[in-house]
């Protein structure tokens, strides 16, 4: 952090005009803060105090001054601890936009798999989690206790029977490990002078793969999260209103936390009048719309749709539309001329002008442009919670929600499950999850049986994504070493869109359907190792 300096003047001279300029002083103290100094694209270096670049940003909507000569002349050498002036900056300048400014990292450790979904609820953040697709989830902690989360408002009754029934689930878990490990050794058809540390890696990922699926709602995992201040603030007042009290701790948690890195920008975010307020809302809307939806919908007639799908339910826009907005984009045409225009097209001209647009897409990475953002797709899933939590990854979507987690739309058994002979152990698990899920809803915790469900219990969402968001995502969701519940998932998807939209599909041209899981496995840990040993011998070279 900067330490205070006593003659800033001497950073800066200004003009009868007003203008600044950097002295040479000014330029000795800046210069640590910014990659280059003489440039007019730089980047801000870890020496550089983020509130105040923050701060200063904020300054340039109504300052004519270069940011580097605004940042000398008010907020070198401030730190962070000069509330004063960010309070100003703050007030005059919104405090949502300076947000926007300010970037945070933040790690939650330890935390239930329902918990990470909804720390991974905002769009506009990154995150990064344990994945239980690498991550054996049976090591015991230092008080011989599995990775699993127990909610701490359970009656002391309820707590022991919860533990116990998560102790057996995890103990078959565990014993199915080493059982369906042994199994693909055995099956392999691997050499055994290839079997190196990446082909333990491969089958290891599939043994993870395979048994996933018993892992309850409430094992535990750690989330990262990179983002502005105000995607924290958003997610913290999500987090405040949710109806379980684990989400509610976490929320609490993480404000303390940001409080103590940029305290300015959250302030209001507990506030009764300003974040409270709207955490409040939430509440209220989400318990009112239960209520009227049960007035409307009463439990007369039990949806019968069971297992996994994937329906696009609605659709906004077609071929048409994507075809206009490239001629417009193109050109110097009104829209309404050319919607006029694209109506007179041939198909086969249509097609030639999204073709042309495309272009030609060497791999998944290259992307169509920006028009197909403007055809939506409405779609309705029901999947397995572990597949789903790598759906729910594709966070460019709108209208992200899903169903609370319980038992009755059944679960998914994988293959090779029955082809290890491991059935009746595999099932073993889900009775016992199921006996614990109805225990805890006769008791009145409702909403805390959800975390007695399984990985592999099917569980219902929707969403709504463009073309161009779904092209990324069903092109990466559907590579071979993926899961095959999600790759399904998306495979079906993409047959939908073909029917509806031939030429939008034809552009999506890397989804796999290739189906080996053995190879796809080996293959991606062969490229990292070749990876690896390319980086080792041009490191080995430089020297």
């Amino acid at each position: 952090m900067s330490t205070v300096l006593e003659d800033k003047e001497a950073y800066v001279t200004k003009s009868a005009e007003g203008v600044l300029a950097l002295t040479e002083a000014g330029r000795d103290a800046i210069e640590p803060w910014v990659t280059d100094l003489d440039s007019n694209v730089f980047a801000f270096t870890p020496e550089s105090d983020s509130l105040a670049v923050a701060a200063g940003m904020a300054r340039l909507s109504r300052n004519g001054n270069q940011l580097l000569t605004i940042l000398a002349d008010e907020f070198i050498g401030m730190g962070s601890k000069d509330s004063d002036l960010l309070h100003r900056v703050v007030t005059e300048f919104g405090d949502d936009s300076v947000m926007q400014l300010y970037p945070m990292q933040m790690v939650f450790e330890g935390i239930s798999n329902i918990a990470t979904k909804e720390v991974e609820w905002g769009r506009l953040a990154a995150y990064l989690e344990q994945s239980t697709r690498y991550l054996r989830f049976d090591t015991k902690d230092a008080e011989d206790h599995y990775a699993y989360y127990t909610p701490k408002e359970f009656d002391p009754k309820t707590f022991a029977e919860y533990e116990t029934s998560m102790n057996e689930i995890f103990d078959i878990y565990s014993d199915l490990y080493q059982k369906i490990y042994a199994y693909f050794v055995s099956i392999s058809k691997e050499p055994e002078e290839a079997r190196t540390a990446r082909w333990r890696q491969a089958v290891h990922a599939q043994a993870c793969d395979s048994i996933r699926s018993i892992l309850p709602a409430s094992t535990r995992a750690t989330v990262g999260v990179v983002g502005s201040a105000q995607a924290f603030h958003n997610m913290i007042m999500n987090m405040e209103a949710h109806p379980l009290p684990e989400m509610n701790e976490l929320g609490r948690k993480a404000l303390e936390a940001a409080r103590g890195v940029a305290p300015v920008f959250f302030e209001r975010t507990d506030n009764p009048e300003r974040g409270g307020l709207i955490s409040a809302q939430k509440v209220t809307s989400r318990v009112e719309s239960r209520a009227l939806a049960n007035e409307l919908m009463p439990d007369v007639e039990v949806d019968p749709r069971t297992g996994p799908y994937a329906e696009i339910v609605s659709v906004n826009g077609t071929e048409d539309d994507l075809v206009a907005k490239i001629l417009v984009d193109s050109s110097d045409k009104s829209y309404k001329f050319v919607l006029e225009v694209v109506a007179h097209l041939t198909d086969e001209e249509k097609q030639k002008v999204i073709e042309t647009y495309v272009g030609e897409r060497f791999n998944r990475r290259v992307k169509a442009g920006r028009a197909f953002e403007l055809v939506d797709y409405v779609f309705e899933g029901q999947i397995d919670y572990g597949g789903w939590r790598d759906v729910q990854r594709g966070r460019m979507v709108d209208g992200l929600k899903w169903q609370d987690l319980r038992n009755e739309l059944g679960h998914v058994r994988p293959e090779v499950i029955d082809k290890a002979g491991l059935a009746d152990q595999y099932e073993e698990a889900f009775k016992i999850s199921a006996k614990l899920h109805d225990t805890l809803i006769d008791r009145g915790y409702v909403d805390q049986a959800q975390y007695a469900t399984l990985f592999g219990h099917i569980m219902r969402f929707s969403m709504k994504s463009n073309a161009r968001s779904l092209m990324h995502t069903i092109e990466l969701r559907t590579t071979p070493q993926g899961h095959p519940a999600y790759r399904k998932f998306f495979q079906d998807l993409y047959d939908q869109i073909a029917e509806i939209h031939p030429n939008i599909a034809r552009a999506m041209k890397f989804v796999s359907k290739d189906e080996d899981l053995e190879l796809a496995r080996l293959g991606a840990e062969r490229a990292m190792e070749a990876k690896e040993l390319a980086a080792a011998e041009k490191l080995a070279a430089e020297k």
